[in-house]
């Protein structure tokens, strides 16, 4: 498909589909390999991924892929301080999806430069790089990064604790079910 299909695509499913719950309240505080995004406007959103330590790595408009603080983090023209930074969370918990090697696979990418295009090559495709592990996927859009991680979520929800599953095991309870959306809630640096 090319550029301008695939663009035209996007544009189509993403007012078709219906997004994921972003709330306000709890704040939950940021875990390493935790997929972030700050809202920058009505329908635009600024995506990275949290290292530890108050980092983030995300791709700029500059084609740099660095560490950035939570303030840096905004781009410029917009109001860190009156934004927030959410976290992707698990079903409707305040639950974080995240994974040790979302964070090695962002970290092997710092001062790393790559042409950046606002419609096929931005900080989207590179979380769900980071997320997949295929830096050369097809996401260009913020709804198509919701897709992936509804898709990986399992993968990225912790497990219970052995005696938890082995408790289920013995009195036969069954599973829970996966869930079947993710929600957005605020991270909290510390």
């Amino acid at each position: 498909m090319n550029k301008r299909r695939r663009f035209l695509h996007m544009l189509r499913k993403n007012f078709k589909k219906k997004r994921a719950r972003t709330y306000s309240s709890p704040e939950v505080r940021a875990q390493k390999g935790c997929i972030l995004k700050c809202d920058l406007g009505i329908l635009l959103e600024h995506t990275g991924v949290y290292i530890g330590n108050g980092q983030i790595v995300g791709l700029n408009r500059h084609s740099e892929i660095r560490i950035e603080s939570p303030l840096s983090f905004f781009p410029p023209g917009t109001n860190p301080k009156s934004n927030r930074i959410y976290a992707a969370c698990y079903g409707n918990t305040n639950e974080i999806l995240n994974s040790a090697a979302i964070a090695r696979r962002a970290k092997k990418k710092v001062n790393q430069k790559t042409p950046y295009n606002v419609f096929f090559n931005n900080c989207h495709r590179f979380t769900t790089g980071c997320v997949t592990g295929n830096f050369e996927n097809d996401v260009v859009s913020f709804s198509q990064l919701e897709d992936v991680i509804l898709a990986h979520q399992e993968q990225l929800h912790r497990k219970n604790p052995w005696w938890v599953r082995l408790y289920r095991f013995i009195l036969r309870k069954p599973a829970p079910k996966p869930a079947s959306t993710f929600n957005w809630r605020p991270v909290v640096f510390k």
